[in-house]
């Protein structure tokens, strides 16, 4: 009899133990708000009433348009959380909510992350630009150093192929970067094809205008032509 009641509250604890979790991993789900749920689809209406983008369901290809960010999902599409697909300045346009890990390192934390991202001039050799605080970008490989000290104390620069990589930076692509107020906080990735800029944050909360604004003119500051090829 015994035995019996104790097994009897065991497996009461377990249910229990599970009725909590369960609560609170409801709870963390705001979309089970529907006061929330409601709010957030009038903040995307007018966000797409602002930009003249709409947002889609279907998947736009994130992870093949910027190739070298797409590996930080680690092939799991579902850390795409939302696209938006537009036009700016005349140029086709995606911008994502997605979600990155944390670190290089095996871990359960994970960060929201908004990245925009524009058809790049030329395609050509991968150059990461990313802030120095943000290590969410540890992922890739070790970073260098590019002899400016006010640009090496902002950012880390990755690349595959330090003879572009060293003339485009030295193309006015520093200097332009650390007089901009937009680049604060901005990582910005040439990929093989796309440029793209990601800063933390919610994709409705992150100021899409500015990171679009802030890719074309960069991409038009460059002079592509001048570059060595791949």
């Amino acid at each position: 009899m015994a035995a019996a009641l104790v097994l009897l509250l065991v497996i009461v604890a377990i249910l229990g133990v599970g009725v909590v979790v369960g609560l609170s991993r409801r709870k963390r789900n705001p979309f089970t708000n529907q006061q929330f749920v409601n709010q957030w689809e009038q903040q995307m209406r007018a966000l797409e009433a602002s930009l003249g983008w709409r947002f889609v369901a279907e998947d736009q290809g994130f992870a093949e348009r910027v190739p070298q960010v797409g590996r930080m999902l680690e092939a799991d599409r579902s850390r795409v959380k939302f696209q938006l697909v537009g036009h700016w300045r005349g140029v086709p346009v995606l911008a994502v909510e997605v979600v990155f890990r944390a670190d290089n390192v095996a871990t359960s934390e994970y960060r929201t992350y908004t990245v925009v991202v524009v058809p790049r001039p030329m395609p050509g050799p991968w150059v990461l630009i990313s802030p120095r605080e943000d290590s969410v970008w540890g992922l890739f490989e070790q970073f260098v150093e590019t002899g400016d000290p006010v640009f090496d104390a902002r950012y880390e620069v990755r690349r595959r192929n330090p003879a572009f990589a060293s003339a485009l930076l030295a193309s006015g692509l520093t200097q332009g970067l650390v007089q901009d107020p937009r680049a604060n906080g901005v990582a910005i990735a040439f990929d093989e094809h796309n440029l793209a800029a990601a800063v933390p944050g919610p994709l409705l909360h992150a100021p899409l205008a500015h990171l679009a604004d802030l890719l074309l003119d960069v991409a038009g500051r460059v002079p592509w032509q001048a570059l060595p090829r791949g």
